[in-house]
């Protein structure tokens, strides 16, 4: 197939997924939007449950390599900087609203037949998680005497919890605004600036 058609059939099948769900989404609705016959896509793609968790994959594919991580620098300012990433996360997922709402719609309600897949997926994403708050702890001057792994500890249990609320409200209110998570965003980061108090050589 070619690159430009598998890109048209993917971002379709996307919007339709998410837009729809999984149950009520159609592949007639994906083929046309697509500029692809429906015989095309299942072609490729066999059957309805590959294209989703296909959709899914280039969903966060994507959301990854616009957010980049890796070079997510935490040098100074950490808990400015770690604000402006999460503002920029939401401002991604205000611009790309589609890719947004598969992605929680994968994680938090994915069809019967993909939730052991969907939740290896998301088990997988975490495992970055713990690279990150170890970025988080290298750029801070801490005292001689703090334990870097039980911080370790408590900024990941800081995540967790703020992923699991977060999560657990947009399993039961999927209409969700990208501006009413922030108050999940202002808790996390606050859980964080009081563990860290008084942890820093400059701290007061």
């Amino acid at each position: 197939m070619e690159e430009s058609k598998e890109h048209a059939i993917l971002i379709a099948a996307i919007h339709e997924f998410a837009v729809k769900g999984y149950a009520q989404a159609s592949t007639n609705q994906i083929a046309q939007s697509a500029g692809a016959s429906k015989g095309l896509i299942f072609h490729y793609y066999g059957y309805k449950e590959k294209l989703f968790e296909e959709s899914v994959n280039y969903a966060l594919d994507f959301s990854m390599k616009a957010l980049d991580f890796k070079k997510w620098d935490l040098s100074d300012d950490l808990m400015e900087k770690l604000k402006g990433y999460c503002e920029q996360e939401l401002l991604f997922c205000k611009n790309y609203p589609d890719f947004y709402q598969l992605i929680v719609q994968a994680f938090t309600r994915p069809p019967k037949q993909l939730t052991d897949k969907m939740g290896r997926l998301f088990k997988d994403l975490q495992l970055m998680v713990p690279q990150f708050i170890n970025q988080m702890i290298n750029a801070l001057d801490l005292k001689d005497d703090v334990d870097t792994k039980t911080l370790q500890h408590v900024l990941f249990s800081h995540y967790q919890y703020y992923s699991s609320q977060a999560m657990d409200h947009l399993k039961k209110h999927p209409e969700t605004t990208i501006d009413e998570l922030r108050p999940f965003i202002n808790q996390y980061l606050a859980m964080n600036a009081m563990s860290l108090r008084g942890l820093q050589k400059h701290d007061k």
